[in-house]
């Protein structure tokens, strides 16, 4: 079953590694309206994965009747943070080919970014421990390995798929196993 899997993981990366170059090359010729609405689509979509992922973690949990006021309140309390980032993000211009904001317009861009997410996680951090105390000990662990840190998901690690302890903990939650230790550079 692990080996189906694999293989159609991999296949799945292969294609979706050829549809992102021919990507790059349709954005490289799209007009700026297009890129706008394009950027605007990606706003959307990150808020539907959320509102999902909550879909499927209240189904891993089955939060019992006692607790379906906590989930409700964490529930919504997501819900409507994912919908702040979406408005924050439909307000960011989308990339235009050929420009890019100076270091300091970056470094502002980073900063208004990193203030959101902290304002993010100060909203829902009383129903998140609401909804904790709440569980079972085995709902606790499914919150711990399931319900990640999402806030983070765009920066965590290195670059965009993640790395140093984000990878350790991947790798020993799917295989069940202590990751193997990264080659010291000398």
């Amino acid at each position: 079953m692990r080996k189906i899997i694999l293989a159609g993981a991999v296949l799945l990366t292969t294609a979706l590694g050829a549809s992102s170059f021919a990507m790059a090359d349709k954005a490289a010729s799209m007009s700026p309206e297009k890129m706008q609405e394009r950027h605007a689509s990606m706003c959307s979509d990150r808020s539907a994965r959320e509102i999902g992922h909550l879909a499927y973690l209240q189904e891993k949990l089955k939060p019992t009747s006692a607790q379906t006021a906590a989930w409700t309140k964490y529930r919504d309390a997501l819900t409507a943070q994912a919908k702040t980032a979406e408005q924050n993000c439909l307000t960011r211009p989308a990339r235009v080919k050929g420009e890019r904001p100076s270091i300091v317009e970056r470094q502002a861009m980073m900063q208004k970014g990193l203030e959101a997410k902290l304002a993010s996680l100060k909203a829902t951090q009383p129903a998140l421990q609401g909804l904790y105390a709440s569980l079972t000990d085995e709902q606790k662990q499914v919150l711990d390995r399931e319900g990640g840190n999402r806030h983070f998901a765009s920066w965590r690690g290195h670059g965009r798929h993640g790395g140093g302890m984000e990878y350790k903990a991947r790798f020993e939650r799917h295989h069940d196993k202590p990751a193997p230790e990264a080659p010291v550079e000398q």
